[in-house]
Order: C-alpha cells, then sequence, then structure tokens
C-alpha cells in the first residue's frame, strides 16, 4: 500500500504565513532587491511558493531573509511572528535567536 503525505498544516495557517510575507512584502523586497552589495530580486514570489507547497519552511525562510537583510520590524509584527511560530510548533528560541530589528517606533 503506497503511503501518501497528508497536510501537516491546516489552510488558516497557510494563509496566515502568506499574509505575513505580503504585508511585510514591500519592505523586504526593498531590503533584498536593492541591496548595495548582495541584491536578490524576486524574494516575496519565492516565499510565496514556498508557502504553497510547505508553510513552515516558507515561515522559516521569511524569518531568516528578515534577519539576513537586517528589515526593521515593528513590535506588534514581532508579537505576531511569535504567535504564529507558536501555531506552526515551532519554539519561541527557533523564531526568535537575538537577530531581528524591532523598532518601537514602527506601525503596522
Amino acid at each position: 500500500m503506497p503511503i501518501t503525505a497528508e497536510p501537516v498544516l491546516g489552510a488558516a495557517l497557510k494563509e496566515a504565513v502568506r499574509a505575513e510575507i505580503r504585508s511585510v512584502g514591500p519592505a523586504l523586497e526593498q531590503a533584498t532587491a536593492h541591496h548595495s552589495y548582495n541584491a536578490i530580486a524576486g524574494v516575496v514570489p519565492a516565499l510565496e511558493q514556498t508557502v504553497e507547497i510547505d508553510p513552515d519552511l516558507g515561515y522559516r525562510l521569511l524569518l531568516r531573509a528578515l534577519k539576513g537583510f537586517f528589515v526593521p520590524i515593528s513590535e506588534a509584527r514581532y508579537q505576531r511572528y511569535l504567535a504564529l511560530g507558536d501555531e506552526l510548533g515551532l519554539g519561541e528560541d527557533v523564531v526568535d535567536d537575538g537577530d531581528f530589528n524591532v523598532w518601537t517606533d514602527l506601525t503596522d
């Protein structure tokens, strides 16, 4: 009998990850596509495609891109990332390894 892969994450979590990618998309594209010595175009569409296949991986890659390109995020967005990570079964130390660029005066 063949083994079939069942979706690990529901549609609601997939949409939540996609919504976070889209909401931070402009800042992430600005940081990645216009980086002075390491420009990478198309990060947001690539992340959205990844979410279709594996929302957990898409979320982890989003976090790495935000941290790697030091994209400023608000405290509210940071709290959403922690909550979403919790829903995905990720520990706080996986979501926040100390490399976020959190600005208390930013608003979402």
